[in-house]
């Protein structure tokens, strides 16, 4: 089976897949306040995560990051983002 996750995403808003419960793709239009520990993978879109310390992380797509929690996400206009719970 084949699943297009942000195409997905940016329909539904969000994805999950019973066989992978801490796996989501969401699709993100304003910020999001986060209270666990992520890896992310940005499909689409910009996206800066802002993190407790005040420093900040840049992604464009294809970019990585693992995240401790709390953290918050800001998408640039808009973008798709894979995410894990670890």
């Amino acid at each position: 089976m084949k699943l297009h996750l942000a195409r997905l995403a940016r329909a539904q808003g969000e994805v999950t897949l019973p066989a992978a419960p801490a796996f989501r793709a969401v699709h993100l239009v304003q910020r999001a306040a986060v209270d666990e520990k992520r890896l992310y993978i940005l499909l689409e879109g910009e996206l800066v995560i802002d993190l407790p310390d005040g420093s900040y992380l840049h992604l464009k797509p294809g970019e990585a990051a693992q995240v401790p929690a709390p953290h918050v996400l800001v998408p640039i206009e808009e973008a798709v983002i894979a995410a894990w719970t670890v």
